[in-house]
Formats: structure tokens, sequence, C-alpha cells
């Protein structure tokens, strides 16, 4: 896969922004190659690679702002797209919230960007799969997908800005499934490297909680202690993101920070960043509007410190952007925590389990949904290995649960963590989402079980 770099991206649109019949305007280009093989009861059977670009273009008369756009990078065709977004502008009512186009702003350096992954190719992705396939033994077959993806993202204004970052990505999971019982078990990883992602740890996870996976028990409805793994973790953590972490949602009274920015909001052990120039972690420096991106404390000890901004959200709040916008056809305004870090702690799995008495393990959650954003509360059920554990110890396999929790009130219970790693939740790795995080398991004193699935 090549780059088409930043003359590519930024050239055409820095062209057609110096005629551009407006008081402000800007542009932002993102450009999309990814490499998908996907393979089922262990066997590839789909290759597909899509190269997407995409121009969004504002141009603003007074303070009304027009938007067009397209999926060219003709100098010709971005300067209609300017030209009729202007004309949308004067045809519009003016926007008193608009705080103009960004200033340039000197932008940090990255390192979301690997050259040797973004040359992999079908034949390394194959051999990948071929691992996790070869790993897993008779009476077991595996599902999933391998993703190499390459992202370049570009962005202009008439103040002068002009940045340009690229990024990759390296993805594989894998669904293992019993031929002999209803079992199954899931794992994944991710990285900005393709020489971090490891096949054979990945199948030896899926394939462990494919073997617990038997005899399931209903679980019936209650508090439980649990251990949620890495994956559970980050889908607690998109709740909180759509819910609490921009700052529109705080302004319009729909955050749990909201009248609370600096009081306690969970326990001492929860402190939660956003911090996409993290070299572990999947983003680009600066965002859509080409502000630079800050590190954001967003929980410090349990105490809420206070939102990510984008510049409208800034103004309105009399607060500095942070260089948190985002794709508005994807996301609400007001500013998008998309690379979240949860600090974690040393307890391995083995100790974290160790230390339930009487609770639950839950590898990941599917179709999670908030009923009450104020407090961050979440439902759904849970996928791919959910588990018993008595005294320390994983006894019995547990039929799907479903669950009604305040991320609040998990947090406050933490009692122990484990190590970081990189992870999405169920909505962004299937590209409904993206929020990345690095993120611990955790043990935690009390999770409600509203109901079990049918056995």
């Amino acid at each position: 896969m090549t780059l088409l770099g930043a003359d590519a991206l930024l050239g055409p649109v820095r062209e057609a922004l110096r005629g551009v019949q407006a008081d402000e305007a800007d542009a932002h280009v993102h450009r999309r190659r990814a490499a998908i093989s996907r393979y089922s009861h262990s066997s590839i059977h789909q290759n597909a690679v899509s190269d997407e670009t995409h121009v969004r273009v504002r141009a603003i008369v007074g303070k009304a702002v027009g938007v067009v756009t397209t999926n060219s990078l003709a100098v010709a065709d971005v300067r209609r797209a300017l030209a009729d977004a202007a004309a949308l502008a004067r045809a519009s009512r003016p926007d008193v919230a608009w705080p103009g186009v960004a200033e340039p702003a000197p932008i940090p350096s990255s390192a979301a960007f690997h050259e040797e992954t973004a040359r992999t190719d079908a034949r390394t992705q194959a051999r990948a799969i071929g691992a996790i396939c070869a790993a897993v033994p008779q009476g077991m077959r595996a599902a999933g997908t391998s993703q190499i993806e390459i992202t370049e993202d570009a962005v202009a204004n008439s103040r002068g800005v002009a940045a340009y970052a690229p990024a990759t990505m390296a993805y594989l999971r894998a669904l293992v499934q019993s031929e002999t019982h209803s079992g199954s078990g899931y794992a994944e990883d991710l990285s900005m490297r393709m020489d971090g992602i490891f096949p054979e740890r990945v199948a030896a996870r899926a394939v462990e909680k494919c073997a617990l996976d038997r005899d399931r028990r209903q679980l019936p409805a209650g508090d439980y202690e649990a251990v949620f793994e890495e994956l559970a973790v980050a889908e607690i953590l998109r709740i909180m993101s759509i819910t609490g972490l921009g700052a529109e949602s705080v302004r319009e009274g729909r955050s749990f920070m909201a009248g609370r920015i600096g009081e306690r909001v969970t326990s001492e052990a929860f402190t939660l960043s956003d911090d996409a120039l993290d070299a572990r972690t999947l983003g680009i420096p600066f965002d859509v509007e080409g502000t630079p991106k800050l590190k954001v404390l967003l929980i410090e000890k349990g105490v809420a410190r206070g939102p990510v901004y984008d510049r409208t959200s800034a103004k309105a709040m009399g607060a500095r952007s942070t260089g948190h916008a985002a794709d508005p056809s994807r996301y609400a305004p007001g500013g998008h925590a998309g690379n979240l870090t949860m600090a974690g702690g040393g307890a391995t799995r083995e100790e974290l389990i160790a230390a339930v008495s009487h609770g639950v393990l839950i590898t990941r959650f599917h179709y999670t949904n908030t009923p009450d954003p104020r407090a961050a509360t979440m439902t759904g059920t849970t996928r791919d290995g959910t588990f018993l554990i008595e005294n320390g110890k994983i006894t019995a396999a547990l039929a799907n649960v479903r669950y009604t929790m305040s991320a609040l009130d998990l947090f406050a219970g933490i009692e122990l963590l484990g190590p970081q790693r990189l992870a999405r939740d169920w909505w962004s790795s299937n590209g409904m989402g993206s929020v990345v995080c690095l993120v611990p398991p955790m043990k935690v004193r009390r999770a409600t079980i509203t109901g079990s699935s049918p056995l």
C-alpha cells in the first residue's frame, strides 16, 4: 500500500482555497485504504480492498456556514465545492456560535505511521490467519478478520493552516467455535504495527475460552463481583465517551460531569485521560478543524477534571479547543474523546480471578446502549465467554447475561487492575465508531445482572 502524500492531499485544497469568494474557508481531506481478509470454518473466503478519499469543505460568509462534500481532489472540483459552499452560506442564517476557522499553530510530531505495516500484503495477512487456524485443535473451527489500514488526513484553511498526517492500523480477530457443543471463545489484537499482532496468542485466548464454554448454566439476576477483561472495559469507556466526555454534553447538562467538575465521581483507583499522541495508541496529532490535539486529563483519581473541546464548544464555554473536533457525519458536535487511556495496575488475570469469591468473568459485550446518559448507564448482553467464578476459580460456563449498570458505579467499585492493552469496543471494531482505548482488565466489587439468555 502506498501513501498519496502531503503534496497530493494538501496541494489541491490549498490551491482551491486561494480563490474562494468567502470570508473564511477550510477543507478536511480523509483518505482510507483498507485491506481485509475474512475467514470462516478455518478457511479464508474473502479478500477485499477499499480505497476512498473524502473531502469536506466549509465556506463562511459573515457568520453563516455552508458545507459541501466531494470525493475528488482535482483542483477544479474542490474549487467548485467551495463555491457551492459559499452559495449555501449566503442563503443561510448566521450562526452566532461560529468560532472562526483555526489559526496556525505548531503541530506535534506523530508516530502513528509504520512503513512496514503499510507494505503488508495479502500473503502476510493469510499467514497470520493460517497461524490461528493451525493452532485451533480438532473439534473446533475458527472465523474472523485480518485488517490492514492506512489513513491520511489533511486540513487546510484560509488562515494558513496546513497539516498532514498518515497512520497505520493492524487488526486480527478470532472467534473459535466448538463443533461438538455450543461453546465459543473470542480474542483479538490491535496495533499500529503488524509486528504488534500475535496470531498464536490470539488463538490461544480464543481456544481456552471455547474449551471452557460448555454445559452452560443460567445466572440468577442480582449483584455479583465481576472481572471485566479489556474488551469489556473498552465498551464501558465507549459509553462514557459518547455520553459525557464531550464539552457540549456538559454544557447541555447531559453529561455525568455536568455540575460535578472538581467533584469525586468514581473511586480513587480510576484515572482516565485522552491522549492521541501516546505512541502506544492509534491517533493523529490534529483534529478535523486543524487544531493540534492536546492530552486531556478527564478524571483524576476519581475526580472529574473536565471534558474535551472543539472550537465551537470552547467558545461557548469560555475555554480553549483541545483539538477534539470530529467528523460531524459520525459524531455529535462539541468534542469527541476517541483515544482514551485508563490507568492500570499489576494484577495478573489469575490474581483478578482469585480475588472473586462469587461472581462472573466477562470477556466482551454486545450491542451496548445507554438508557440514562447522565449516569453513564449501559445495558446490553455479554458474548463469547461469560463464566462463573467461585472461591477464586472459574467453575462453570454461563449463558450470556443481560446487564444494566452505571459505568460510574462500576469504576467506583474497582478493587484490582491489570496491565494496559490496546483495545476497541464492539461497535468500533465493526466500523461503527472510533474509540480506541489503552485499557486494563479490572476486578470490581459489584456488577448488576438483570437476566440470562435461554440455554
